[in-house]
């Protein structure tokens, strides 16, 4: 036999054989032309979930910096509660201040400042036998503040407030320099002495 005989016996055999498979390919090949559909909407659904993936972690990243962050003001929070709380025991722990106001604060007038102690309360006066009622405040520390245009002028408004006679004793510690409306002074107590 020659080659075209064996070439043509192939082809026959081959058309045999294609004739089965192309019936059985018209069975499968619609239902694979829509499974390959399918495939597509897959691929576009998983595109889809990847994009919305992303969108969630990127969510999640700034709730996790927005976490971090409260977390750090909290912790500076509470070193500023544990500051307070130390600086308020510290403030128990001092021996309380009167502060006497002398005059009333306005603008053009100068503060100075001075520490006032009563004689009467003092131990001396108690040791000489002397019952008389003393006020429990000139037991402690007190200081006026004295508004006033002048360094003479606050001396007299000191001697009316807190007579020597009295037995109160007065030094003045320094003057504000401020010609200025005051601000009220934190202090454990505040009591008001009319000039």
């Amino acid at each position: 036999m020659s080659n075209t005989t064996l070439f043509l016996i192939a082809v026959v055999v081959i058309m045999l054989a294609a004739v089965p498979v192309a019936m059985m390919l018209k069975d499968f090949l619609p239902r694979l032309l829509e499974k390959s559909a399918g495939l597509d909407q897959l691929e576009n659904r998983i595109y889809v979930l990847h994009a919305e993936s992303h969108d969630l972690q990127n969510r999640v990243n700034s709730l996790v910096q927005r976490r971090n962050g409260q977390a750090a003001e909290r912790n500076r929070l509470e070193t500023d509660i544990r500051k307070a709380e130390k600086q308020i025991r510290d403030l128990a722990a001092l021996p309380p201040l009167f502060v006497h106001e002398v005059g009333d604060p306005q603008a053009g007038l100068t503060k100075f400042v001075v520490t006032v102690s009563q004689e009467k309360a003092s131990a001396t006066a108690r040791a000489a036998g002397e019952r008389a009622a003393v006020n429990p405040i000139w037991r402690c520390a007190n200081v006026a503040e004295v508004w006033a245009a002048s360094l003479e002028d606050a001396k007299q408004m000191v001697e009316v407030a807190f007579p020597f006679k009295l037995g109160f004793e007065t030094a003045f510690e320094r003057s504000a320099g401020r010609k200025s409306v005051p601000k009220k002074p934190m202090t454990a107590s505040r009591t008001e002495t009319a000039s």
